[in-house]
């Protein structure tokens, strides 16, 4: 009798792609240390993200520390030809950053972190990718007691003060008026 061996190809856990914008809000929210153990989904940032993250010098430190002590694990993008496909015709619309994720999760069916709606809810919910926000990431720290209401309006009101766009100025307004994404 033979045994048949399950193939490793079936994923245990879907992965959790974290775009620049999401990245970029923790940071200036003062909130990136926190931004690993939201949602215990493991945290990847694709090359292509981490090399525009690293282009502005206020970002790359925060990068290259958080990668090099594994807290976000920095993962090749170019490694499947259908992937680099989805890529090339997706550039032609979106950033790279969000093409990158986009074509990386389609194939690999993990999660998307991104708050550029505009960009991907569209073709998301086409392809039944999973996509978070940093509202939605910010709701869950609160839900879990990792920040208090307090300190996501602080987060918000910092966020918001450097030119970045979020939808609300409070927590409880998000919570009241939008749906909450959830993994």
């Amino acid at each position: 009798m033979t045994l048949q061996i399950l193939s490793m190809a079936t994923k245990i856990e879907k992965l959790i792609l974290l775009d620049a914008d999401v990245i970029s809000h923790f940071i200036s929210g003062g909130q990136f240390a926190l931004l690993p153990s939201i949602f215990k989904n493991r945290k990847v940032l694709l090359d292509v993200v981490a090399t525009e993250l690293r282009a502005a010098r206020k970002f790359k430190t925060y990068i290259d520390n958080v990668v090099s002590t594994g807290f976000i694990k920095e993962i090749d993008f170019q490694a499947n030809r259908q992937v680099m496909i989805e890529y090339a015709k997706l550039i032609k619309t979106f950033g790279k950053g969000e093409s990158a994720c986009m074509a990386y999760c389609k194939f690999n069916k993990d999660i998307l972190a991104s708050s550029n709606l505009k960009d991907i809810t569209n073709y998301c919910d086409e392809n039944e990718i999973t996509y978070l926000t940093t509202m939605d990431f910010l709701a869950e720290a609160l839900k879990e007691n990792q920040l208090s209401e307090q300190e996501c309006n602080d987060f918000i009101r910092n966020v918001k003060a450097v030119g970045s766009k979020l939808p609300v100025n409070t927590i409880a307004e998000y919570l009241k008026n939008f749906k909450v994404r959830s993994i």
